[in-house]
């Protein structure tokens, strides 16, 4: 049932856009039907998921705590206990009851774009609802962000799927999912627009511009007309500032500073990179069984949150920071929002003693980092931005508080180097600057943050850059194999695949054949290059011709020569779904012009060769396409 109604959109997708272009439209105009579609999709997966988050944690940390006393002696444990068990729940989960491969959140909707394939398992937006919502929600350091992106993501991947919309159009449908999702959560419309085309599409050409704003704003509408349905309060986005910022006012005496914030943020970016995939390769790699581990990081966590609580009581002589109806969690468990939210307020830093206050702040920098690397680098469901976005915080308000103990502040408050710092250390983690300022701008609603932010983000970029030339993200892609390019020829390059290139015919020979077999077939076929096959027929090596003129040359050694002698055993065939970059790549290493190509690597069956010039004259075409 469900493919005949694919395939009556397929031909309602067919007919209309027969008759846009009649009218004059591109050929790609349905995808703004399909981008307001998936606008209003994502935007009810995101208040969902959140509201599933807040569901968990409000049972377990706030309704709990009158019978349990949480931050008591006698019920300190369940500190560790709520946020092991999620990460066992997880683990079994995503190990053994949906077993999705995908599990990196935003780096597998970068890889899904490279590589142009865009056909994400509607499984994928499910488990990663659950297996987030639990880790989140039972105080795993995580944020919704990356998780809403590949919900998205597999949102727009099922509507393009249903539509049979094309191999390359996908990209930019997955594209509007992911600045949904960011819209929804933020509400910075504009922001999702360029973090997607700055992070996930590096493209920003009109035409994929187009499509993902409409559903970046299409997601901010609905957004708000969900909440002022279903709610009685004003709305407020899923990620939102407090209203009493205070008055703003950054002379240019205070630059210098901000430059200074730059350069420390961009330093706890890379710091967090670093450690992430550190902790990542050890849990990779230690004897506990895979679905255990996010049990483990949850179980470490935990033990933080003992020492949080510890710190908290020989500090302030009381069990709990930031107010319980403030965050019901200790500070640097969850998403921690509801943490952040009082450090951007003036009135935050007038009630504690100025060392007592410094001195736990730079705790919740350390605290927050390894919370951080114990759950995601354990295998627990989650996204690095809100992480990113606390540490910005903690660390501003640190750099804050010393200078203004020194005498350095220049009237800039704490409170303002904790916002700008939100923005510098998400841009030093995702090598996004641009993004990050304007997410920054659009979520205070302040114009005076744009210069102090600019700055700061993009010394923090730069900073981090210096010391690691890759993002988060980029790191897991290049651990997988996937490179990513800067320039616009290795972006099209990357989206075209080895089936979209004009195959040779293979001519297969046997390595027991003698020499003299080859060149019967090379006055036969006006081929020079052969396929090595066993009696199966499946492919054992490749006879190029640059050793097959090597060969000739020794013209009283022909009729002792066999094919195995000739064959390269160690040249690897093509998938047909590689992307063309990668193909090019190849040839550069093994310096042939034709590659065998096969549909599968397991039992690899050689369709056909491609060569450097087909490859090259198919990127001409797509070139003068774009």
């Amino acid at each position: 049932m469900l493919s005949g109604l694919s395939a009556a959109a397929a031909r309602v997708r067919l007919i209309l856009t027969r008759h846009l272009t009649r009218l004059g439209f591109r050929e790609d105009s349905f995808l703004l039907a399909l981008a307001f579609l998936i606008g209003i999709l994502t935007a009810a997966a995101a208040v969902a998921f959140h509201e599933l988050i807040n569901l968990i944690r409000h049972l377990l940390y706030a309704q709990l705590d009158p019978q349990l006393h949480l931050y008591s002696p006698r019920g300190v444990i369940f500190l560790v206990l709520f946020p092991a068990l999620g990460g066992l729940i997880v683990g079994i989960i995503s190990n053994h009851l949906i077993r999705a491969r995908e599990g990196r959140g935003i780096i597998d909707v970068l890889e899904q774009v490279i590589r142009s394939s865009g056909n994400i398992s509607p499984s994928v937006a499910i488990e990663k609802i659950v297996t987030s919502a639990i880790t989140i929600g039972t105080g795993g350091s995580a944020g919704a962000e990356g998780p809403i992106v590949q919900i998205g993501a597999a949102i727009s991947s099922g509507v393009g799927q249903f539509f049979r919309i094309t191999r390359q159009q996908m990209p930019v449908l997955i594209g509007c999912g992911s600045a949904a999702g960011i819209s929804a959560i933020f509400n910075a419309p504009i922001g999702g627009v360029l973090f997607t085309l700055e992070v996930i599409l590096r493209d920003f050409s009109i035409r994929t511009f187009t499509p993902v704003v409409i559903a970046s704003v299409v997601a901010n509408f609905a957004t708000r007309a969900i909440f002022r349905q279903f709610s009685d309060e004003a709305y407020l986005a899923i990620f939102h500032l407090p209203p009493n910022l205070g008055a703003m006012d950054f002379p240019f005496s205070s630059l210098g500073n901000f430059a200074l914030l730059g350069l420390i943020c961009g330093l706890v970016g890379v710091s967090l990179t670093r450690l992430m995939y550190f902790f990542e390769h050890r849990f990779e790699h230690s004897p506990i069984p895979r679905t255990w581990r996010p049990a483990a990081g949850g179980a470490l966590l935990g033990v933080l949150g003992l020492l949080y609580v510890a710190v908290v009581f020989l500090l302030f002589h009381r069990t709990k920071f930031i107010p319980f109806d403030q965050y019901a969690m200790p500070a640097f468990f969850g998403d921690g929002y509801g943490a952040v939210r009082p450090m951007l307020s003036p009135d935050f830093y007038l009630t504690e003693p100025w060392l007592r206050l410094t001195l736990f702040i730079a705790f919740l920098v350390l605290v927050k980092i390894l919370g951080t690397c114990f759950t995601l680098g354990s295998g627990g469901a989650g996204g690095i931005i809100a992480p990113s976005l606390f540490l910005g915080a903690v660390s501003g308000a640190l750099l804050g508080l010393l200078l203004g103990r020194a005498g350095l502040s220049h009237h800039v408050h704490p409170n303002d180097y904790a916002l700008i710092g939100i923005g510098a250390v998400l841009a030093a983690v995702v090598h996004a600057p641009l993004a990050s300022t304007l997410i920054l701008f659009e979520v205070t609603g302040r114009t005076e943050v744009t210069l102090p932010g600019i700055l700061a983000c993009i010394l923090a970029t730069s900073t981090a850059q210096l010391i690691f030339k890759d993002s988060i993200y980029t790191l897991a892609l290049r651990q997988r194999g996937v490179r990513l390019g800067s320039s616009a020829d290795i972006r099209l390059l990357q989206r075209l695949i080895v089936e979209q290139v004009d195959l040779e015919p293979a001519v297969a020979v046997h390595e027991d054949e003698p020499l003299q077999r080859l060149l019967d077939l090379t006055a036969e076929t006006n081929t020079t290059d052969f396929i090595v096959v066993d009696k199966e027929g499946l492919y054992e090596g490749m006879v190029v011709s640059e050793d097959l003129r090597t060969a000739l040359l020794q013209r009283e050694a022909i009729p002792l020569l066999l094919v195995e002698e000739l064959m390269r055993p160690d040249l690897p065939p093509v998938r047909a779904s590689d992307d063309l970059a990668t193909v090019l790549d190849a040839f550069a290493r093994y310096e042939v012009s034709r590659l065998p190509v096969c549909l599968s690597r397991d039992r690899p069956k050689i369709i056909g060769l491609i060569s450097r010039p087909s490859l090259m004259k198919r990127y001409q075409r797509a070139l003068a396409e774009s």
